[in-house]
């Protein structure tokens, strides 16, 4: 790694850095600081351990994204720190996506199926087109991981 990316790469971090304390403040960077989310009669709690990992992982996917588009994946290490923060990313969204599918199988009202074996849809229900997004951004994350991967093997080889 080259000195301009060591710099990028410390850059980046004390940026996470900044943005995290100006979030979270110095009492939210503990290991048992927790954020509580309420959806209903339900309360997530969620460590802010995850959300700390989320952000981060935003910010390098962008910041790395936009470098890499830049360089127009000529760049070897920025392609892979890329990948590495996309990959983390669609794992997040994996997570995300399984809890958004378990919220919005809660129906809101009692809807009783009738005897003769009907069925009954959560019509109206706006976790579904949260649900449906998050499935878009993953599969957006998994057709850039797979171009971004492409590019770089391409370019790769034409160096060696």
């Amino acid at each position: 790694m080259r000195k301009k990316e060591l710099f990028w790469l410390i850059g980046t971090l004390g940026l996470v850095l900044l943005a995290l304390l100006w979030i979270f403040g110095i009492d939210g960077l503990t290991l048992d600081a927790v954020t509580d989310i309420n959806v209903y009669d339900t309360y997530f709690v969620v460590a802010k351990i995850h959300l700390i990992a989320l952000i981060t992982t935003l910010m390098f996917f962008g910041v790395y994204l936009i470098r890499m588009l830049g360089r127009n994946f000529k760049n070897l290490t920025v392609n892979l720190i890329f990948m590495v923060s996309d990959i983390t990313l669609i794992v997040v969204f994996t997570f995300l996506i399984s809890l958004v599918n378990a919220v919005r199988e809660v129906p809101s009202a009692s809807e009783y199926a009738s005897l003769s074996g009907g069925m009954v849809e959560n019509a109206g229900n706006g976790w579904n087109n949260a649900y449906y997004i998050l499935g878009a951004i993953q599969l957006i994350l998994i057709l850039l991981l797979t171009v971004s991967g492409i590019k770089t093997g391409l370019n790769y080889k034409r160096n060696e």
